[in-house]
């Protein structure tokens, strides 16, 4: 895990000696444990209650109870029409406070969306089916509002790194998170009746009860799976610790809260318990940390980052290393530490390190190249395991087909040796696709007429059909696309149609000798256009001149754009359109 920046700031200023209120502080803060682990999905419970005076008085008996429900959701109340089964019924209405047939009761629900867990609280007694419908319907919303559920906690102090001194405060968080919690521990709560479960619940006594047992103190109601009287034994809790005598100290607690009765169990467990006044884990720290401990030692040097390990690390690394700090190396999985595997940071700021290595004691993931795959996958292998080799779709393997970790640490046979491999193919002849004209497209290898709406931005024209003699505003592109599909059309003066202007044209349809005026979004002369892309040559006859020239659709356009008169004669060049 990645410490976030606030919670390892608190971490960095914690003190390197046993400060209650200060870890306290941290605790309140952060909490005892995280969240290590968990699943999504959903919880479902509702818990109803009944008068056991009623139960009585209506001759409604524990046997009865087993008879008419059942632990299933689409059967909560049997349809059996028992004289029993209808006394059931009314007490529940009764002690739901309901005069409907729908009866309320405590709900305990995790995920699922709001609309839909709002209606499980409530049993209709007259629709079995409905009250299907409605867990049914909670159960589908579990998968778009899922909680975490079977939660899996550590306790905070397994955070503690990456902090000068993190081995020390770690082991005082942990301290004052058990000095924390006893200050809340259920043993200073007053017993729960008919068997229930004394819990601390923030910082109140929560009482947990058993089946058909209710109330602030599970006082009501009658136990069905025990004994009544029946009273199990319950620890008192731990005295303060004594002394210190002979390097020991001791504390007790007793088995009176409740003392057992009526036959119940005793408590379980030591009433007394001893331990060393000096803690056996602070001597190592003191050993391998002293600087964390004698005060009048402030270090003011430092070494520079202990010496790399091959395939090892050092463990608890930290940011900073001062003289008198040691440090502990380990190796990686699949290796083993051969050698003195503590360092020491020395008066001269340097390292004392001892001979060591790292050794292996696995075979290391292959390298596998070419596509070549191996099944299963895992950082190191045990004498003896082998890898199968396959290769991707549409290769084919060469070699082995599978790899064996021998015990010399090596794979046999080696991976170098295995490749995949392309099947070969025919060699094909390459086909080159054929250069068509712009108001021509390419189909199975050969020029084909494009269909007029295929073209692209073109010269506006304005030309009569032969057959209709109606004029028609086209582009050089769709009337050379209409007279490769054998329509005849002879060009007329532009006048004679409507053809867009240049200011008319949006963004995105700009021809060659346009370019997009962005605040207006549509398409304006480009006057220093080069015209790389010139389009089909056509036939022209520029200001009046009796000369007909060759010219391209841009040079065209740039030409009328800059004021000039250009009136066109052909959509071909005039060598071809004068034959």
């Amino acid at each position: 895990l990645t410490l976030a920046e606030p919670f390892w700031k608190e971490l960095f200023s914690l003190p390197v000696v046993y400060e209650y209120n200060v870890y306290r502080a941290l605790i309140e803060h952060f909490g005892t444990h995280f969240l290590h682990s968990g699943s999504l999905g959903g919880h479902y419970k509702v818990i109803f209650y009944m008068d056991t005076d009623k139960m009585k008085a209506q001759g409604v008996s524990i046997t009865d109870l087993y008879k008419c429900t059942s632990s299933g959701w689409n059967a909560f109340i049997v349809k059996k029409k028992k004289k029993e089964c209808t006394k059931l019924d009314e007490l529940l209405l009764t002690s739901s406070g309901n005069s409907s047939n729908k009866i309320k009761g405590d709900p305990y629900i995790e995920g699922g969306s709001p609309g839909a867990v709002a209606g499980l609280s409530y049993l209709d007694l007259d629709n079995p089916a409905g009250n299907s419908q409605m867990y049914t319907l909670w159960a589908a919303s579990v998968t778009d509002y899922p909680r975490v559920i079977k939660k899996k906690l550590t306790p905070l102090y397994e955070l503690v790194k990456e902090v000068p001194c993190s081995s020390v405060k770690k082991h005082y968080l942990k301290q004052a998170i058990e000095e924390y919690m006893a200050e809340n521990d259920p043993c200073k709560c007053q017993p729960c009746q008919n068997g229930g479960e004394v819990s601390v619940e923030g910082t109140q006594c929560m009482c947990y009860c058993k089946p058909y047992t209710f109330g602030a103190a599970c006082e009501l109601g009658i136990l069905v799976q025990d004994q009544p009287g029946v009273v199990d034994g319950h620890w008192s809790c731990w005295s303060s610790w004594s002394p210190c005598s002979g390097g020991r100290k001791s504390r007790s607690r007793t088995c009176n809260n409740p003392s057992p009765r009526g036959g119940g169990k005793a408590c379980l467990g030591e009433q007394h318990e001893s331990k060393a006044c000096e803690d056996e884990e602070l001597q190592h720290l003191r050993l391998i940390e002293p600087h964390c401990f004698d005060l009048s030692i402030n270090p003011t040097e430092f070494c520079s980052p202990p010496p790399l390990l091959e395939n090892g690390f050092v463990q608890n690394a930290e940011n900073s290393y001062p003289v008198g700090k040691k440090i502990i190396y380990a190796c990686k999985h699949g290796y083993s530490l051969v050698g003195d595997p503590v360092a020491k940071c020395l008066g001269n700021l340097q390292w004392q390190v001892g001979e060591r290595y790292c050794h292996e004691t696995a075979c290391l993931l292959p390298e596998l190249e070419g596509g070549l795959q191996g099944e299963p996958w895992k950082p190191v292998y045990e004498i003896g395991e082998r890898i199968s080799l396959s290769c991707p779709y549409g290769m084919h393997l060469e070699g082995a087909h599978s790899i064996l970790c021998e015990p010399s640490l090596k794979w046999s046979p080696d991976v170098k040796t295995i490749q995949c491999k392309k099947p070969v193919s025919s060699v094909k002849t390459e086909v080159t696709e054929p250069k068509c004209q712009p108001w021509e497209k390419v189909y199975q290898s050969q020029c084909v007429c494009k269909m007029p709406y295929e073209c692209g931005p073109s010269l506006d024209i304005c030309a009569t059909d032969q057959r209709t003699k109606r004029n028609t505003a086209l582009t050089v592109c769709k009337l050379h696309a209409l007279e490769c599909m054998g329509r005849k059309y002879s060009l007329t003066e532009v006048e004679n149609c409507k053809v867009p202007q240049t200011s008319e044209i949006p963004c995105g349809s700009c021809r060659s000798w346009e370019k997009c005026n962005g605040p207006s979004n549509v398409c304006v002369c480009d006057e220093d256009g080069l015209c790389e892309e010139g389009g089909a040559q056509v036939c022209a006859e520029v200001s009046g001149s009796a000369a007909h020239r060759t010219m391209t659709e841009c040079e065209v356009g740039l030409l009328r754009c800059r004021g000039e008169t250009v009136t066109l004669v052909g959509i071909r060049p005039c060598d071809i359109q004068s034959k």
